[in-house]
């Protein structure tokens, strides 16, 4: 073999096919660099396939993973027979799956289990999807709440190192921007799906296409998934951006994610110190402070969170001072909630009582910081009614509504016979009158008999995460 090798290599030398240093050394450094995984100078095409390994998959962290409940509603894969998906309901403590597409249950599941659906693409291309069928928990009257996740993933060996793309909405989809998640080579933390993603250092245009035609033996390769995956150089300007230098409570957060105005470009910045992204006008998509506590931005309409430009160092303000945000609305007719205080042998009972008159009601409030970023609690803690108040300390809010021009010291008109419930909204505790039910908090409504004209509603409350908290708003009152 070594004879071989050495006139194959003397051939070369003769035609002048060989890479030549000076003085005749054989340059091997050209060979070696095309195998580094540290550089990209040409864009590449590579082929995504399919895998399942939920080994692998149980042992990632995504940043904005969907898990989505089945309450006879549809799973969300493509359906050649329904856009709306493969229908799904729970009967019995059992979940009911249609997995061949017609809309007839098909396969009952009693236990956590692992379901593949076949899916149909546009370019009818058919491919397996594995899901989780599992138990998320119990819902407040005791019932179980099952649900549906992603077990699959897609993969593509590139220069650069393994790519892995998860789809993270559960839509049967790998191309969602900002949904669905990616891992780069061979780290298990999964950053969100972009157009432009930083591998080591550098930044790359990624892009996954869905190729419009299928031949024959690219159907008969193994996990083909009529996918690839392009990635090509960066050589757009960038700046440096510092997220937590002037960010004021609730806290340093764990995790960051930002997107790039009008652009599917998103990043994800963890930790402390400055970070290196492309310039633009940056958003924020989700902050996660604690378990309980995350921020995002309501849409990019507003202000946004910073500028990062060429060369420059950014550290935007934000976070706190903090406040309420609510909206406060006239509306004719509504029922109040009145209490039949406890007897000898009874429990307290809470009793509607329907009313004609105008009443103010309110949305549930929410907490916004400086910029006009929004504090929340994700859905694993919202009571029956879909509320949830990032800090959990805060058990009531205070409200006054007040005539516009009234001289200091009236009478709220929330303090009547009818309405005098009316100044704290409170959650509603029925865990003495019916089982396994916990505290939600009541819509708020409040009946304004005899006034109309303009009123001032204030409303506000103390938290140890926000600190004092007020809203105020004027309202009609009117029939």
């Amino acid at each position: 073999m070594k004879y071989v090798l050495f006139v194959v290599i003397a051939i070369m030398l003769s035609l002048g096919t060989f890479p030549l240093g000076g003085k005749g050394k054989i340059l091997l450094e050209p060979l070696l660099h095309a195998q580094k995984k540290d550089i990209l100078t040409e864009p590449v095409d590579v082929d995504l396939v399919y895998s399942d390994d939920w080994t692998f998959l149980s042992g990632v962290t995504t940043p904005l993973p969907v898990i989505t409940e089945i309450n006879n509603n549809y799973v969300t894969l493509p359906n050649p027979d329904n856009p709306k998906g493969f229908r799904c309901t729970v009967e019995q403590n059992k979940a009911r799956l249609d997995m061949d597409g017609d809309g007839e249950y098909d396969n009952d599941i009693k236990k956590e289990s692992f379901v593949v659906w076949k899916i149909t693409y546009p370019n009818e291309l058919q491919m397996n999807y594995k899901m989780r069928i599992f138990i998320k928990g119990k819902s407040p009257q005791g019932k179980q709440v099952w649900a549906y996740q992603r077990a699959c993933f897609i993969t593509a060996k590139t220069p650069l190192g393994n790519f892995t793309l998860i789809d993270d909405n559960n839509n049967g989809y790998y191309n969602d921007y900002g949904k669905d998640a990616i891992i780069v080579d061979s780290t298990k933390q999964a950053i969100p799906l972009s157009s432009i993603i930083p591998v080591k250092g550098k930044f790359y245009k990624l892009e996954v296409q869905m190729n419009p035609e299928i031949s024959i033996a690219d159907k008969k390769k193994p996990n083909y998934t009529g996918m690839s995956l392009r990635l090509e150089p960066y050589t757009e300007d960038t700046g440096k951006i510092d997220l937590v230098k002037n960010l004021k409570p609730p806290k340093d957060p764990a995790q960051i994610i930002v997107i790039r105005k009008g652009e599917d470009v998103f990043f994800q910045i963890s930790g402390k110190g400055e970070s290196i992204i492309p310039v633009g006008d940056y958003y924020l998509v989700s902050a996660i402070f604690s378990k309980r506590v995350r921020a995002r931005s309501p849409s990019q309409s507003d202000k946004p969170l910073t500028t990062v430009e060429k060369d420059k160092t950014t550290a935007p303000v934000w976070g706190g001072p903090f406040k309420l945000r609510t909206n406060a609305y006239c509306s004719k007719g509504g029922e109040v909630i009145y209490v039949v205080p406890p007897g000898h042998l009874t429990a307290p009972q809470y009793r509607p009582k329907y009313m004609e008159c105008p009443f103010i009601k309110m949305d549930f409030p929410t907490v916004v910081g400086s910029l006009g970023e929004e504090y929340y609690s994700p859905d694993e803690f919202k009571d029956e009614r879909g509320y949830a108040f990032p800090d959990a300390g805060v058990g009531m809010f205070n409200v006054d509504i007040i005539p516009k021009d009234a001289p200091a010291g009236q009478k709220p008109l929330n303090k009547t016979v009818d309405s005098a419930h009316c100044q704290k909204w409170l959650p509603i505790d029925l865990s003495g009158i019916v089982e396994k039910v916990r505290p939600f908090w009541e819509t708020y409504r409040c009946p304004i008999e005899k006034y109309r004209g303009m009123v001032v509603v204030k409303v506000w409350t103390s938290s140890s995460v926000f600190g004092e908290l007020s809203f105020e708003q004027e309202v009609d009152v009117q029939e």
